[in-house]
């Protein structure tokens, strides 16, 4: 009788501590829910922002672009600014205090670091959308063109506004020729550095950032007619392959194509679209025969 109590006992005991896990394994997998459905969301809304900045004029597109940097750039800087006070507090509190990074532009108070990465975030994303919107392509220089506006942006803000001393072995300058002369040199260390990592990426992965898919067609036709020249005009037009059948003389003559080129190119499209045409003539033919046979 002893054992059977026991027994009812440890099973009661066992089956009370079950449906406790089951819990836990419910409430974690609602989380792991919810938590993905946030970001799905997240992506979503995204995804229709940027189509809808795609139909808008460039200065809307570029304008919201520098707006939306510059406000995760504050956010950032100013979380990281919080951070940093708390390791300052931490480390003062230690036998031993270890050394803290109190100067350059990614240190200081919550507020000048908001400030900082603020502009930095701004101006690199603006600056870079502009370029790549005139360019037409979006490659290492459009990356680096940004870059430099970045860096530049960033010291002039860091030397005016900012009251962190220099680095060591630097003096800040304060006079504008010495200002313009940081930015310049602080710019061009940035956009080295992003062109620098953007062709290890490129060499490594395999990919060429300059080509894009939506122009795979649009370009075998201006190699084949020794065009391959025109091809920034085509991105600035933003003439794709699906515009190949529509192309017009005016609309090559608003990309800039000369005379004798546009001509080459009409005459290849015109070539092009009676060849498919005859081929659909043939494949039609060949489908009411088969059908009167039968």
């Amino acid at each position: 009788f002893y054992q059977q109590n026991g027994s009812k006992r440890c099973s009661k005991r066992r089956f009370t501590s079950v449906p406790h896990k089951e819990g836990e394994t419910i409430l974690q997998t609602k989380t792991n829910q919810n938590m993905g459905s946030f970001f799905k969301t997240m992506d979503e809304q995204k995804l229709r922002l940027e189509s809808w900045l795609k139909t808008q004029p460039p200065v809307v597109e570029v304008g919201i672009t520098t707006a939306t940097g510059a406000l995760q750039g504050g956010v950032l800087g100013y979380t990281l600014g919080l951070v940093n006070q708390n390791l300052e507090k931490q480390a003062a509190t230690m036998p031993n205090k270890p050394p803290t990074m109190t100067t350059g532009s990614f240190s200081g108070p919550p507020k000048t670091l908001a400030l900082n990465l603020a502009v930095f975030t701004a101006v690199q994303a603006g600056l870079t959308l502009a370029v790549k919107r005139y360019r037409g392509v979006d490659d290492v220089q459009t990356n680096m063109i940004g870059m430099f506006g970045a860096g530049a942006s960033l010291s002039l803000t860091t030397n005016i506004f900012g009251n962190q001393p220099a680095s060591s072995g630097q003096v800040k300058p304060t006079t504008p020729s010495a200002y313009v002369i940081d930015a310049v040199r602080t710019g061009a260390l940035f956009a080295a550095l992003n062109g620098a990592f953007m062709k290890l990426g490129q060499r490594f992965g395999g990919k060429n950032s300059s080509q894009d898919v939506y122009y795979y067609h649009t370009f075998g036709m201006l190699a084949s007619l020794g065009l391959e020249k025109y091809e920034k005009n085509f991105r600035r037009g933003q003439l794709m392959d699906d515009c190949l059948s529509l192309l017009s003389d005016s609309a090559l003559r608003e990309i800039k194509i000369p005379p004798g080129p546009r001509l080459k190119i009409l005459n290849y499209v015109a070539a092009s679209k009676a060849s498919m045409t005859a081929h659909q003539g043939i494949g039609d033919f060949g489908v009411h025969e088969t059908i009167s046979r039968a």
